[in-house]
C-alpha cells in the first residue's frame, strides 16, 4: 500500500508540473539563407602594379590581389513562449553561421561537431571567431501591465525611426512602452558593457601604473560600465508617422585609469518622419550628437611616462574633448506599378582634426551605427564586410582620437552619399532593380595629428592628408523571385569604379576597379 501511495503521489506531482507547461503556447519563426559571392578584385589595387614598398604601403594587402569566391549561410530561430495572455518569453538563436568548408575552427579537420578555437580563446589566434554550434542571441520577457508594456532581458536595441543608423544589436536592458491613441512613448536602459569587475584592473595588478608594468587601472572598477538611456515618442496620423528620440550614452571604461581617467558622455537627438501620399513615399531622419568624448576627472596628473601620447598635452595635463556631429538621411520613392523609382541622400559628418579640443564627426563608426543598412552590394555592405573584411585598398591608419579606422567597413560614416534607383515588378513574385551610387568623404583623413594636443599637428608638425575624398561610384543590378511565398532567390551583380580615396596618402598608388557576382536563397517562416 505504501508503494501505491508513493506512485500515486508521484503521478500527481508530475501532472501538477506538466499541466502549466502544457498550457504554454509556443510559436516559432525565423530564417535561413545560403549565399554565394564572387569578388574579382577585393584589394581594389592594380594587380599588375610592381612592388614598391619603399614609397607605398599598398603591397601590405598583396594577399588580396586576387579574386575570391565563397558560400556562406545562417540559420536563425525565434521562439515565443506564450505563458498567458499578455505574458511571453522570447528567445532567438543563430546556428551554423559560417562559410561553407571553413575548417579553421576545427583545427583543419573535417569533423563537424562544434569546438572552441583554442587560440581564439587565449587571444592568440589570428582567425576570426567562427560560430559553429548554437549561439543564443536574445532571451527576454515581454509582459503587459495596466499602464503599458515591459520588455526585460537580452533583446534588440539600436533601432529607431527609419532604418538609417540602425544596427540589430542585442544587449541586456529594460524597455517600456506606453500607447494611448495615436501616441506611443518608449523609455529604455541598456547595459552595453561591464568593462571591469570587482577584482580590479583587467590588464594586470591593480593600483599600478603602466610605466611600472601594471594595468594602468585603479583598484576596484565597479563603475567601469557602458550604459545607454533612451526616451522617445512616436505620433501616428493618417499620412504616416513622426517621432523624436533622446539618447544618452555614458561610458566609464577608462574612468579607472591610474592617471588621467575620463568619462565619455554623449547625447543624441533623433527626429524622423515617414509620409505616404498616394503612390509617393518619403522618409527622413536627422541625428545630432553632442557631449564629451573625454571628460577628465583627475586631469591634474601627468600621463606617467606617456607625455605627448593620446589624451595629454605636452605638459602632461589631460584635455577634455567635446563632440558635435550631424547625420541626415532622405529617401523618396514613387511607385508607378509595376515600375518604381527613387532617390536617396545620406550625409554623415567626418572629423578633420582641425581642433585639439573637439571632434566633428565619426560617431557612426564609434557607436556601431548602420550595420545592415545595405544601400549597395559592396560599399558599407554588412555581408560583404563580414566575409571580406573592410575595403582598404591603400587606405591606412585610424583617427587618433576616436580610434575609428580610415578603411570602409560595415558602419557607414564620414560620407556624402547619393543614389538613384529604378525597378520593375513584371509579375507579383519578381522584382528587378538597378541602382547607381556615388560617395565622397566629408573630411579627408590625415596622418597622426597628435591626439588632443600632443606633439604633432597642433604644434606645427607636417601632417599628410589623403589624396582624395572620392570613395567611388557603384552600379548594382539585382533580381529576386519568390519560388514560394516564403522562399526567395536573388541574383546580383555590382561594379565599383574605385575612387582615389583608396590611394590613401600615396598619390603614386594605382587603384583598380572591382566587380562581384552574387546569389542568395532566403527562407522566412
Amino acid at each position: 500500500m505504501k508503494k501505491f501511495w508513493v506512485v500515486l503521489l508521484s503521478l500527481g506531482l508530475l501532472m501538477a508540473f506538466a499541466m502549466p507547461a502544457a498550457a504554454v503556447d509556443v510559436k516559432f519563426s525565423g530564417s535561413y539563407y545560403a549565399m554565394g559571392w564572387y569578388v574579382d578584385n577585393p584589394s581594389m589595387l592594380d594587380k599588375s602594379a610592381p612592388a614598391d614598398t619603399a614609397t607605398t604601403t599598398s603591397w601590405a594587402t598583396n594577399s588580396k590581389r586576387s579574386s575570391s569566391a565563397w558560400y556562406s549561410q545562417q540559420f536563425r530561430l525565434t521562439t515565443e513562449f506564450q505563458v498567458v495572455e499578455g505574458l511571453k518569453l522570447v528567445t532567438r538563436i543563430d546556428a551554423l553561421e559560417k562559410k561553407w568548408g571553413d575548417q579553421s575552427w576545427a583545427g583543419a579537420t573535417g569533423e563537424t561537431q562544434s569546438r572552441t578555437n583554442a587560440g581564439y580563446a587565449t587571444g592568440t589566434a589570428g582567425n576570426a571567431k567562427i560560430q559553429e554550434n548554437i549561439e543564443f542571441e536574445r532571451a527576454y520577457l515581454d509582459f503587459n501591465v495596466p499602464f503599458g508594456k515591459f520588455q526585460v532581458g537580452y533583446m534588440q536595441f539600436l533601432t529607431w525611426g527609419t532604418d538609417f543608423l540602425n544596427t540589430p544589436l542585442s544587449a541586456g536592458g529594460i524597455r517600456y512602452y506606453f500607447s494611448q491613441g495615436p501616441v506611443m512613448v518608449v523609455a529604455a536602459i541598456e547595459k552595453r558593457a561591464e568593462y571591469l569587475g570587482l577584482a580590479g584592473g583587467k590588464l594586470g595588478a591593480k593600483n599600478t601604473a603602466v610605466a611600472s608594468g601594471g594595468s594602468g587601472y585603479l583598484g576596484d572598477g565597479s563603475d567601469a560600465d557602458k550604459d545607454v538611456y533612451d526616451l522617445g515618442g512616436i505620433y501616428k496620423f493618417g499620412a504616416g508617422e513622426a517621432g523624436l528620440l533622446y539618447q544618452y550614452v555614458r561610458s566609464s571604461q577608462y574612468k579607472t585609469q591610474y592617471n588621467n581617467g575620463y568619462l565619455t558622455q554623449i547625447s543624441g537627438l533623433f527626429p524622423y518622419a515617414k509620409l505616404t501620399f498616394g503612390n509617393f513615399f518619403i522618409e527622413g531622419e536627422y541625428a545630432y550628437g553632442f557631449g564629451n568624448l573625454r571628460s577628465y576627472e583627475n586631469n591634474n596628473q601627468a600621463s606617467n611616462a606617456r607625455v605627448g601620447a593620446a589624451g595629454t598635452l605636452s605638459n602632461g595635463m589631460a584635455q577634455d574633448v567635446s563632440v558635435t556631429a550631424q547625420n541626415l538621411f532622405l529617401h523618396g520613392k514613387v511607385d508607378f506599378k509595376p515600375a518604381y523609382a527613387g532617390l536617396q541622400f545620406i550625409y554623415m559628418s567626418g572629423d578633420d582634426n582641425s581642433n585639439s579640443d573637439k571632434i566633428s564627426g565619426g560617431l557612426g563608426s564609434l557607436l556601431q551605427a548602420n550595420y545592415g543598412f545595405n544601400r549597395t552590394l559592396m560599399m558599407w555592405n554588412s555581408d560583404y564586410g563580414d566575409n571580406m573584411n573592410a575595403m582598404g585598398g591603400n587606405a591606412a591608419g585610424t583617427n587618433p582620437r576616436t580610434g575609428v579606422p580610415y578603411t570602409v567597413g560595415q558602419f557607414m560614416d564620414n560620407v556624402w552619399f547619393y543614389q538613384a534607383y529604378v525597378g520593375v515588378k513584371p509579375m507579383p513574385k519578381m522584382d528587378i532593380k538597378l541602382a547607381f551610387s556615388m560617395a565622397n568623404a566629408d573630411k579627408k583623413p590625415k596622418s597622426d595629428v597628435g591626439a588632443t594636443g600632443s606633439a604633432g599637428y597642433y604644434n606645427g608638425a607636417v601632417v599628410r592628408e589623403y589624396v582624395s575624398s572620392d570613395y567611388g561610384k557603384e552600379l548594382d543590378l539585382t533580381a529576386s523571385y519568390k519560388i514560394y511565398d516564403n522562399l526567395t532567390y536573388m541574383i546580383g551583380a555590382g561594379y565599383l569604379w574605385t575612387g582615389d580615396y583608396f590611394k590613401g596618402y600615396e598619390s603614386g598608388v594605382s587603384v583598380a576597379n572591382n566587380y562581384l557576382l552574387s546569389h542568395k536563397l532566403t527562407l522566412n517562416f
